[in-house]
């Protein structure tokens, strides 16, 4: 039987997935728009329609069969190492769910797309801005973040 943490701890990959398809979805219905930059909070936080060949921050870009393969394979170890880890470890495994839920969106991207994600977050302050990403990159960011920290903290109690 399926407890409710159990479903608590995964349902973050499919809302990740979920919601990163919608939004990329409305993206690519506005790219007209979107090619020019639309301001959301200023010129701090805007939307634009870039698509981005490579993986984070641009790295590897071309590289589509390699991107492809490893985002596959990571997908596959993160759904057995979140197997892995306790039950009563809700932390960690919502943090590999997340990151599981991003993973497989720019996956997505990149097998429907011509091995191209779709980004559309534009944050900085005039010229100084950080790289345009999507929401699946906020999912393994985030995701990510919170499995470091607590990982680095359970390491403590040792």
């Amino acid at each position: 039987m399926i407890r409710l943490t159990s479903v608590l701890t995964w349902i973050w990959g499919p809302l990740v997935l979920v919601v990163d398809y919608l939004t990329k979805l409305m993206v690519l219905a506005n790219r007209d728009i979107l090619m020019q930059r639309v301001e959301v909070i200023g010129d701090f936080a805007r939307f634009i329609y870039v698509r981005n060949s490579g993986a984070a921050m641009g790295i590897f870009p071309g590289g589509r069969i390699f991107l492809v393969t490893v985002s596959l394979l990571m997908a596959i170890v993160l759904v057995f190492v979140w197997r892995k880890i306790s039950s009563e470890n809700k932390v960690q495994r919502a943090a590999l769910s997340a990151i599981w839920g991003g993973a497989v969106g720019n996956l997505i991207d990149r097998v429907f797309y011509d091995g191209l994600v779709v980004d559309f977050i534009d944050l900085g302050i005039g010229t100084h801005r950080f790289f345009t990403f999507n929401v699946a990159d906020i999912g393994v960011s985030i995701g990510g973040t919170v499995l470091f920290v607590s990982l680095w903290l359970s390491g403590d109690k040792k």
